[in-house]
């Protein structure tokens, strides 16, 4: 983290960036533990099967960990991008990636309710 302007301090800009990024990472495992339910009640809407069901929760359970695995590099590189710009641009990258996700989050919990 080297060129980093937002905070004078070493030890408090990795230890603030990672928490941040942590924390959105930590999201991200929740928006795969609320989606995976969302897209059993799409596929059963779809008329899934009881053996369908099984290969699309797999399935999509793989997508998500790809998906997982890429977000992971994205938002530490546009986290890090940010953070050497200001602190300014760093919270408003955060803001934006974790209301992303919150939206996710909230849409993934109304799907079953609104299709089954």
């Amino acid at each position: 983290m080297r060129n980093v302007k937002f905070v004078g301090n070493a030890a408090a800009q990795v230890t603030l960036f990672y928490l941040l990024w942590f924390t959105s990472c930590g999201l991200f495992i929740l928006n795969i533990v609320t989606t995976l339910p969302a897209m059993r009640a799409i596929a059963i809407a779809f008329g899934a099967d009881q053996w369908t069901l099984p290969a699309v929760h797999r399935f999509s359970l793989l997508g998500l960990a790809v998906a997982a695995v890429v977000f992971f590099f994205w938002s530490e590189t546009g986290y890090r991008r940010a953070s050497k710009v200001s602190l300014g641009r760093f919270l408003r990258a955060f803001a934006w990636v974790t209301g992303c996700q919150l939206a996710v989050i909230v849409i993934a919990i109304l799907i079953p309710r609104m299709v089954l």
